[in-house]
């Protein structure tokens, strides 16, 4: 497979940052049907893959698009890059807002994570942009599970 060029990335990012910021305004709208976990962790699945569910332990590669809930502002995104974020899955390697719920999902999958400052980066905040006790909105798709 060759690799996409630098303006089917552009394209590719400006396309999901379009969805993205649409989904954040159907989500306050309270136009989604949000599924919640105990945790208060939201999710809507707006596409469904047909690969393996990632497990703990196991690398994951996810591409996404981050939002605060607050703002129609995108904070950081990785469709403009050939590799989305990877991690091992329930380390700690990432946020526990993203380690639960890129959990519930399986390769190919296309969701939208509602993410609670306490499963975020609660009182701290983090740079980019990021104020302390910011609820998040993340637009995901499921790259590869290893």
């Amino acid at each position: 497979m060759k690799k996409p060029t630098k303006a089917k990335l552009r394209q590719r990012s400006a396309d999901r940052t379009a969805f993205a910021l649409q989904q954040r305004e159907a989500f306050l709208a309270g136009e989604l049907e949000v599924t919640y976990t105990d945790s208060g962790l939201g999710y809507v699945l707006h596409a469904e893959g047909e690969g393996a569910q990632p497990r703990a332990g196991k690398n994951v590669e996810v591409h996404y698009v981050g939002m605060l809930k607050d703002k129609p502002e995108v904070f950081d995104e990785s469709f403009g890059n050939i590799r989305g974020a990877r991690f091992v899955l329930g380390t700690g390697q990432v946020i526990p807002g993203w380690d639960e719920g890129i959990a519930l999902l399986q390769w190919g999958d296309e969701a939208t994570l509602i993410i609670p400052s306490k499963l975020g980066y609660g009182p701290k905040g983090r740079g980019q942009g990021i104020p302390s006790n910011s609820d998040l909105l993340f637009y995901v798709e499921i790259a590869s599970v290893g």
